[in-house]
Order: C-alpha cells, then structure tokens, then sequence
C-alpha cells in the first residue's frame, strides 16, 4: 500500500512539472503587458519602451507596454504582483521595490514573496548639481561654501522620499553637510527653481539635470556612479572624490509575479541579455543616462533586499516620512 501511494505521489508530481514543462514551451502564445509604474513620457517609460520593442523582436510575439502610474508605482505592481503567473504580465520594476518598503507604505503585496525578479536592466545614478552663482567648482570648494553659510543651504529634489532624496539625506550625514531638503512634484519644478536662482542645489538623477550641466547652466559637482556619465562626462564619480560607498542609482528591471514557471524565467533572462548587448540599444540607453546591467535572478533579488536595508537605515536615522 505505501509503495502504490508512493508511486502515486510521484506520478503527481511529475505531472505538475510536465504540465510546467509544456505551458513554459507553449509560452508565449499570446501578446505580453509590460507594465510599466509611471505616466507616459520620461526616461523610464523610454526605457520601458525600448525593452519592449526588442522583446518583440526577438520573441516574435508583440510586447505592449501598459502605463499605470500613480501610488509611488504601488498601482502598477499590484497589477502584477496579482496577475496569472503564465508569462504574459511582466513589470519594469523600479527602485520602489525598496524604497516603497524603506518608507514603511502599506502595499497590498510583498515585493519579496509576490514577485519573480527575472533581471535587471538599466541604472540611472544619481548627481549634485548647483546654480552658477554658487563659488564652486569641486566638491571641496562646495562643501567649505555650504559649511560657512550662516543657515543651511537647501537642496531640491524631485520628491520626498524618493530615490535621490535618500541619497541626498545619506550624503549629507556621511559628510556633515549643513544641507535641508525641499521636495518638489517632479524635476521640472525642482530645476525652474535652482536655475532660477531660488534653491542653490539640485540632487536628482542624472537627467534631466545633467543636460543642463553639460550646456553649462549647471554645475555638477559629483555623480554617484562608478564611472563618469556620458550626459555630463566632465562631472566627477563619487570614487573620484574618495567616496566610493556613495555610489547610489536608481534602478530598473524585468519583474514577474511569483510562481512563473522557471523555462520562462531563464528564457526571457537570457532575453534580457541579449537585449541589453545590442550595441544601438545601449547608445539609446547612453543617451538617456542610463548604464545597462543585467544579472541573474537571484542577484536581481540580492540587490533589493541590499537596497531595502541601506534605505530603510536612512529613512529611519533622517527621520523621512511620506503619506501613503
């Protein structure tokens, strides 16, 4: 009796691997959504865009991006995060997968249980930039002036709570900068300001912001990224001033809701690569201020959680807190 039951377990088993087996060849057999957790327009939804037409390409099954912003992305992910795990709704997913939890939100999911990271894409580093009539041109010079004013100086960034801003907050403790911030709805707002001579400094992304330093209304003062950003090359890294713990970037990848069967996940990682090797993509990514990547899924995942436990630190040590 045990024996049969036994083989009977077993013959299950190999059941729901092989109906696995043949969704994941069949897979996929109908055009995918690409969710991506921002409004039209913008970087992010470029780089959405450009993934999606090079997936289509190679699958021979049309990739649509589905633009659901709003929520600090929360809306889009859970569009996901509840979806069929079939291979056929995928997420750009963004730098919200941790900072979202850094932040203490309420979201109807766990981005580390109700996702399947796949790989990663794109980062897009972080920059200090300041109005021309700041006395300043390196770093040293900028933090003797910030350090001599009688207040603090602020800094705009392009919201509260997110990515930069965090940056922003653990760039001015590491160094004992008498910095405060100011958080605008969006880098347009935050860069009328500082190049209207309002707000002296901006920390955001590199672009919008670094396109305004390579024409020279800006000055950059540090990128955070390992090396120098073709947007604005003149600008140093953060390595370059001695600070190479204070690389910091936003960063994007392909994400799927959990249980996606593994063919599926190892074939559109393997996608993701050959995606990201195509030397007229990664111009356009150049272009646009982003640095490809790529990883494995598990590193995909590592980078999260590192991510959730540096900005959880920094939230908690700074005091940041954000409706939602």
């Amino acid at each position: 009796m045990l024996k049969r039951r036994t083989v009977l377990a077993a013959t299950a088993g190999w059941t729901i691997v092989g109906a696995s087996a043949v969704r994941a060849q069949a897979w996929p057999s109908q055009p995918i959504k690409l969710v991506v957790p921002y409004v039209p327009g913008g970087s992010t939804d470029a780089a959405g865009r450009m993934v999606a037409e090079k997936l289509s390409a190679l699958l021979g099954q049309q990739v649509i991006v589905e633009n659901r912003g709003g929520g600090n992305t929360i809306i889009g992910m859970e569009i996901v995060a509840k979806s069929k795990p079939d291979g056929h709704t995928l997420l750009l997913g963004a730098t919200t997968l941790a900072t979202n939890v850094a932040l203490g939100l309420k979201q109807p999911f766990d981005p580390l249980k109700d996702f399947q990271m796949i790989s990663t894409l794109v980062d897009i580093p972080d920059l200090m930039a300041v109005d021309k009539a700041v006395p300043a041109r390196t770093y040293a010079e900028f933090a003797e002036w910030v350090n001599k004013q009688p207040q603090r100086v602020r800094y705009a960034t392009s919201g509260v709570g997110n990515q930069p801003h965090l940056w922003g907050e653990l760039f001015r403790t590491r160094n004992n900068l008498k910095l405060e911030s100011v958080g605008y709805k969006g880098a347009a707002d935050a860069l009328r300001d500082v190049m209207g001579g309002h707000v002296p400094v901006m920390i955001d992304v590199v672009l919008p912001t670094g396109t305004h330093v390579a024409a020279g209304r800006l000055t950059g003062i540090v990128v955070a990224s390992a090396e120098r950003s073709p947007v604005c090359p003149d600008v140093p890294t953060v390595a370059e001033i001695g600070m190479k713990d204070m690389e910091s970037a936003a960063f994007f990848g392909l994400v799927g809701p959990a249980g996606l069967p593994l063919p599926v996940v190892e074939k559109l990682n393997a996608l993701c690569r050959e995606t990201l090797r195509d030397p007229a993509l990664k111009k356009k990514f150049s272009e646009l201020g982003f640095f490809t990547t790529g990883s494995t899924p598990e590193a995909y995942l590592e980078r999260v959680k590192s991510e959730t436990a540096r900005w959880t630190k920094v939230v908690k040590d700074n005091n940041i807190k954000i409706e939602g």
